[in-house]
């Protein structure tokens, strides 16, 4: 399943909400009381049936108490307030491997619901032992199925050989039923001879009348052939000329066509570029006029002085932006010059600063060195004061029941129960001092985090280092020494601009000192266009003398075309229309040749059908009805003479009698088979059953191997068959959530949950993770982000968190505002 998207209309403190999630792991930051568990509990009870948490999130004042929830699925909508919720997955599936929230204590001590083992169950079926077991199954299902075949195939037999006793009883029936039919023949046959006599006359007519018809079509087309042999000669002129000097001819005409049309065109161009010349010699004199030069030749002048120009604008911008940087001042030039010591006053700072953290670690590493044996001490005398306490009260009890040495007992029992005493006094003493040390800790990682004054100053001028401050001091000393040169570049800078205005002048561009960088750029781009006119212009007249001569040339083909085409006409003697139609003419007579052609096929196919006597349809199905009525005629005297078969012989019955005995013996021995084989089936089943109930052992080495990258080191832990998790201490099982540290049970729990994903689920259910990391050491936090980055391979991973850590971490986080 994977979550799209959510819309939070009311509950909780989320309000009017949309929240959109991508395939993989979403991380979502919120600093507490943000609204990540809210979140979380709103995922939870809408996929599933809502559960009795969900009082609390009723929102006040809010007449709106649901949302809507988008996943791969589809779309669902949720209202609390209306009892209108969605039952998508399991609630408490969902919980147990769907949701880690953070405190959560997890009971691992009881055993697990039924619901998980019998999903772990069902995965253990699927594995390789579980379907080796289970093909064997199937096949003694497929064994029981082939030994049934043969059952039936047997029964089969064995009911033919009682249909043949019965078909034999029926073959004696059918031998009377044979001779009543033969005598029925012979009456069928005397009416069949009449019959075909009428048909037979019928056909004879039929026949002379359809001959009569094909004679007259023949003559007729005759008639037509000899109308269009009067045509055809008429056409026999366009029969014997060439085709081949007429499509020269036509060429010719074609030609002649395209010439002219070429001419025309040609002649339009020419026109048209004409025009265009006349255009750009205004626009030219134009142009010169705007720069006074009255011909070409002065253009060169012009462009040694535009250039001249450009190179006295170069060096006037290079002067402007130097006084412009002389003249520009930075904020920390007004503190150098206030205290020219500050540099080595800040480095100082840093010196002693640096060495006040140095002590201040020194003295923290000192003190958790310390905090590790007092650790040690408390655990040692924690252990014995509980076993003393133990032994004091057995040695009382049994006091009691053992009256003949209860004194002993007594006396034991005051004694352990002192030593007991006195090492819970040294247990509390040293948690005494633990607590001292670790105020100490807390006291040194405060002063650790105070920040020195130098630190302040490089702030207020946004510069991240000493050695940033020091160069910028470096700057301040070449500013200075700039500074005294303003005076000599002002006055080179005047010159320059006093030359470029009178350059101006020679152009009429007036004497401002604003107009310089406009007044050069216009220069420039006059001069510019003067270039692509005068090109342009020759480009054109070049263009003219080509199209002039390429129109002499078409005017002389057309003449010399001209004299071909009359040529040919003259030997061919027809017109200059008769050679553009001459394919119609010729078509013409084409036409007229295979209409002749059709005419004497046709005469010549009814000729063959009068000599070969070929007959239509309706007089070839009487022939075939009469050929029919023929062929049943010969039929019943065919019958008439067919002998009646003789009934089977009596050792033949016997024969199938003692055949079907035998058969009865094999199925009796098939269906013990058959009985053997559902013993071995329940057998193999039994064997399944048993093997399923492993499912534990999967559970503990995922549960293992997930704990282990994380911690780096084992845990003494035990998971039962109910998949109970125990802490085992000298022997002893215990909860875990009562002697585990909380970081520590944290990641048992994460260990826990994903485990039991792996082993047990079929389903792509969604993780969702509210704050469970927080406290997480960062090797391991590192460690179980791998591990989620693997998970977020199989399944969408929603982490919820409020660690500064996590939120560094990844590059695409998902902020929800407090």
């Amino acid at each position: 399943m994977l979550i799209k998207k959510v819309k939070i209309n009311g509950f909780g403190k989320l309000k009017n909400k949309e929240i959109k999630f991508k395939p993989g792991l979403n991380v979502i930051f919120g600093p507490n009381s943000s609204g990540k568990t809210t979140l979380a509990y709103f995922l939870l009870n809408s996929l599933s049936k809502p559960g009795n948490e969900i009082k609390k999130y009723e929102p006040w004042n809010h007449f709106e108490f649901g949302g809507e929830i988008s996943t791969d699925e589809g779309d669902f909508k949720v209202d609390f307030l209306n009892g209108e919720f969605n039952s998508l997955v399991d609630r408490e599936l969902l919980e147990t491997i769907g949701f880690i929230m953070e405190d959560e204590k997890l009971d691992t001590i009881k055993e697990k619901d039924t619901f998980v083992i019998s999903y772990m169950k069902k995965r253990m079926q699927k594995n390789e032992w579980g379907l080796k077991l289970t093909d064997a199954i199937n096949k003694t299902d497929e064994y029981a199925n082939e030994i049934q075949l043969c059952i039936e195939n047997i029964s089969k037999q064995i009911s033919e050989i009682d249909s043949y006793i019965e078909s034999v009883k029926e073959k004696i029936k059918n031998y009377n039923n044979k001779i009543l039919k033969k005598n029925e023949l012979k009456r069928k046959s005397e009416q069949l001879k009449q019959i075909l006599e009428e048909k037979e006359e019928e056909i004879s007519n039929l026949k002379r009348e359809y001959i009569q018809e094909i004679t007259e079509k023949i003559n007729s087309l005759k008639t037509e052939r000899d109308k269009l042999n009067l045509n055809l000669k008429e056409y026999l002129k366009f029969s014997k000329i060439d085709r081949d000097t007429v499509s020269q001819a036509k060429e010719l005409l074609e030609t002649i066509e395209v010439l002219e049309n070429n001419i025309k065109s040609i002649s339009s161009q020419l026109e048209e570029l004409e025009n265009n010349f006349s255009s750009i010699e205004n626009a030219l004199n134009e142009k010169m006029k705007n720069l006074n030069i009255e011909n070409e030749k002065d253009l060169e002048k012009v462009n040694l002085k535009i250039k001249n120009l450009s190179l006295l604008k170069k060096l006037y911008d290079e002067k402007k932006a130097k006084l412009e940087n002389i003249l520009e001042e930075n904020p920390l030039w007004k503190l150098f010059t206030e205290n020219e010591e500050i540099i080595e006053e800040v480095e100082k700072q840093e010196a002693i600063y640096r060495e006040n953290q140095a002590k201040i670690q020194n003295k923290i590493e000192e003190n958790e060195k310390v905090l590790k044996k007092l650790n040690s001490s408390i655990k040692v005398h924690k252990d014995f004061s509980f076993v003393f306490f133990f032994a004091a009260i057995i040695s009382l009890l049994l006091g009691f029941v053992m009256k003949n040495i209860n004194t002993w007992l007594f006396f034991g029992a005051a004694f352990t129960g002192f030593i007991g005493l006195f090492e819970t006094i040294l247990w509390r003493k040293v948690e005494s001092k633990m607590d001292e040390v670790k105020a100490e800790i807390q006291e040194l990682t405060k002063k650790k985090m105070i920040r020195p004054n130098y630190l302040s100053i490089l702030k207020d001028y946004n510069l991240k280092s000493i050695k940033e401050l020091r160069q910028k001091y470096y700057e301040f000393i070449e500013w200075k020494t700039r500074k005294k040169e303003y005076n000599q570049v002002s006055e080179e800078f005047k010159n320059l601009e006093s030359e470029i205005l009178r350059e101006l002048k020679d152009f009429n561009l007036g004497s401002a000192a604003q107009i310089i960088d406009s007044g050069i750029a216009y220069l420039e781009k006059m001069y510019n266009d003067i270039q692509k006119l005068l090109l342009s212009k020759s480009s054109i007249e070049r263009e003219i003398d080509k199209l002039n001569e390429e129109l002499e040339r078409m005017k002389a083909k057309r003449e010399e075309s001209f004299t071909s085409l009359n040529k040919m006409l003259d030997n061919l003697k027809i017109s200059i229309d008769e050679i553009k139609d001459f394919e119609n003419i010729y078509n013409e007579y084409l036409k007229i040749k295979e209409t002749l052609t059709k005419i004497d096929s046709e005469i010549e196919k009814f000729e063959n059908i009068l000599s070969e006597e070929i007959y239509p349809e309706y007089i070839m199905s009487k022939i075939y009805e009469t050929e029919k009525l023929r062929d049943e005629l010969n039929s019943y005297e065919k019958d008439l003479q067919e002998d009646i078969e003789k009934a089977p012989e009596f050792s033949e019955i016997l024969e199938n009698l003692k055949k079907r005995d035998e058969l009865s013996r094999k199925l009796e021995t098939l269906k013990g088979y058959y009985s053997n084989i559902e013993v071995s089936k329940q057998i193999l089943q039994k064997n399944l059953e048993e093997y399923v109930e492993t499912y534990g052992k999967k559970f503990k080495e995922e549960f293992t191997k997930i704990l282990l990258s994380i911690t780096n080191e084992p845990l003494p832990l035990i998971v039962e068959e109910n998949l109970s998790v125990r802490l085992n201490i000298n022997g002893e099982k215990l909860n875990p959530n009562e002697f585990l540290s909380a970081a520590t049970f944290d990641q048992l729990l994460f260990a826990y949950k994903i485990a039991l994903y792996r082993t047990m689920s079929e389903h792509n259910l969604p993780l969702v993770i509210d704050n469970a990391l927080i406290r997480y050491d960062n090797t391991r936090l590192q460690k179980t982000l791998e591990i989620l980055d693997e998970e977020s391979k199989r399944r969408q991973i929603i982490l919820l968190t409020s660690d500064e850590r996590l939120k560094a971490k990844f590059k695409e986080v998902m902020i929800l505002e407090g």
